[in-house]
């Protein structure tokens, strides 16, 4: 579903791209032509949120202790490893190749199949590529920005990316002899984990998100700017969104209207 989800909308920004004569870009340099779709996207994700993935993550947070949420969440990390590793390699980073290749290793056997992160204690980096990043290093323009149902902030380029990394991931082509559906499972329950301990890790930074005038576009820029950021430097904060920008069209809009209230105050 996920990627039938994905290749619609892929489908469509092609042809928006394709009938329109003239590229435009929002005031914050992004190019979002899907705009009401996108806005309409974003409110069924908020609804989805509000009433379930936020209760369920709250209630993870309340009921695991710190230590425990941070395992699953290093050993997700560490699941995710092979595809890193194969995108620095792809992006032509030797040396991240093989301190991802290192953290891998360590992790999985020291740390114990990396509940513990004793890579970083030991001073190893961790990296965070995708194939969206190895496209962007490669040239290719990241196209409209897109929302996707349940996935959250994409672009054409990094879309695209989601469906070239399921294919690295080692766990994507595994099976089970003797129980077909467990490698179905484990893809079910990773996900499902996943979502709950990202989305637990982001409860506040959300809450900054939703405070803002508008919390649409300072999703879209900040996204956007997060991934040419990683792009330029080869990796990315751990949070996105913990340095939401500066409202510049909304400044200009307030000082207008303070100005409209002080000159009716003067009439006064």
């Amino acid at each position: 579903m996920k990627f039938a989800a994905t290749a619609a909308l892929a489908a469509l920004s092609l042809t928006a791209c394709a009938t329109s004569g003239e590229r435009t870009e929002s005031t914050s340099g992004v190019y979002d032509p899907l705009e009401g779709w996108n806005r309409n996207v974003y409110s069924f994700n908020e609804a989805v949120d509000k009433a379930a993935i936020e209760p369920v993550a709250r209630a993870y947070r309340y009921v695991t202790p710190g230590i425990f949420r941070d395992g699953v969440h290093n050993f997700l990390t560490n699941l995710r490893q092979p595809v890193v590793f194969t995108n620095t390699a792809l992006q032509g980073n030797i040396d991240a190749s093989g301190e991802t290749f290192g953290r891998f290793l360590i992790n999985s056997t020291i740390g114990i199949a990396g509940i513990f992160d004793v890579a970083s204690s030991l001073g190893v980096p961790r990296h965070e590529e995708d194939f969206g990043q190895t496209l962007g290093v490669w040239g290719v323009d990241e196209g409209p920005y897109l929302m996707l149902p349940f996935l959250g902030p994409s672009n054409l380029r990094d879309t695209v990316g989601m469906g070239a990394d399921r294919a690295f991931d080692p766990l994507t082509w595994t099976e089970f002899e003797g129980d077909p559906d467990l490698d179905d499972d484990i893809a079910i329950g990773r996900t499902v984990l996943g979502a709950i301990s990202a989305r637990e890790r982001l409860i506040e930074t959300i809450e900054t998100l939703r405070e803002q005038p508008e919390p649409y576009i300072a999703l879209r820029r900040n996204y956007t700017q997060q991934r040419r950021a990683a792009i330029r430097n080869g990796e990315i904060e751990e949070d996105p969104y913990k340095d939401l920008p500066d409202f510049d069209a909304f400044g200009s809009f307030d000082e207008e209207d303070s100005g409209q209230n002080t000159e009716q105050e003067q009439d006064q």
